[in-house]
């Protein structure tokens, strides 16, 4: 039997956790992130408890890298966990917690694939208690390395509280017909759906080609892609699939120097959604 699409992405990761972070494309995007997520918590619309109720507030991070949305949301919740394919990548999650100053208590790692068809046992192994009930649960620049992606949307849903929120930061296509600037001032406020998505706010140019830009094939990491980007209509639909509402999809404001791009620029959205 071959290798999976996360049997591939474990083995590139693992690899490439000692280098990628000392990129400056990869700084200046993770610094972009981080800017969005602290100055968009409202937008974000975690339900933080009120008055005597006391319960742990909890983030996961998923698929957490170097732990950029923990870093970043961290001094929100009592507890982040983040939850990688990569043991490499974990140990520079772990590194964040100690640069933080944060204890295992609340700032802790896991090995796991919670998107599988068959959910193993993460190692350490958390119990189904500590896998539940998530006031957020994030995925960052991570969903365009994954199958399939209305399986993993609906597990990660599955993962949070009633009236938890969903978070997912990707990449979106930008049409190479139109100038950058043009695509970057696009949808800058969040676009609000639910139920049957608006298909009236997408201006369709059908007297040019559309040249949608994504990573060149002969990237390092392109095999470790299923897609290269995604729609609005295809992430709200994700996030009603998984059983959510209150959906919100916002374009980043500018966009982001990818040298693996075959224009060399690919544009972020951020989303988000609630779950019923």
């Amino acid at each position: 039997m071959g290798q999976t699409l996360a049997d591939k992405n474990q083995e590139h990761w693992n690899n490439a956790s000692h280098f990628v972070f000392k990129d400056k494309w990869i700084q200046d995007l993770q610094n972009q992130v981080l800017e969005f997520l602290t100055g968009n918590v409202d937008w974000i619309g975690v339900q933080f408890p009120t008055g005597d109720n006391e319960r742990q507030t909890k983030l996961m991070d998923y698929a957490c890298g170097n732990g950029i949305v923990s870093r970043s949301l961290h001094h929100l919740f009592s507890r982040c966990i983040g939850i990688d394919l990569s043991a490499g990548m974990l140990d520079e999650y772990r590194a964040t917690a100690a640069e933080l100053g944060l204890d295992n208590s609340r700032m802790s790692a896991v090995q796991g694939n919670l998107l599988a068809p068959t959910v193993t046992p993460t190692t350490p192994p958390l119990s189904k208690e500590e896998l539940d009930g998530f006031d957020l649960v994030a995925i960052c620049m991570a969903l365009h390395h994954v199958e399939d992606i209305a399986l993993a949307t609906k597990r990660l849903a599955e993962r949070l509280r009633p009236g938890g929120v969903l978070l997912i930061i990707d990449w979106t296509a930008h049409d190479l017909s139109n100038e950058p600037k043009q695509q970057a001032s696009a949808q800058t406020t969040p676009s609000c759906s639910e139920g049957p998505h608006n298909h009236h706010q997408h201006h369709h140019h059908h007297n040019r080609l559309h040249m949608h830009d994504g990573i060149d094939q002969k990237h390092p990491a392109a095999h470790t892609i299923s897609h290269n980007s995604f729609s609005r209509d295809q992430i709200l639909s994700l996030f009603e699939q998984a059983g959510c509402a209150e959906s919100q999809f916002m374009l980043a404001d500018r966009l982001s120097p990818v040298p693996g791009a075959r224009s060399g620029q690919m544009q972020l959205f951020w989303a988000r959604a609630t779950k019923l």
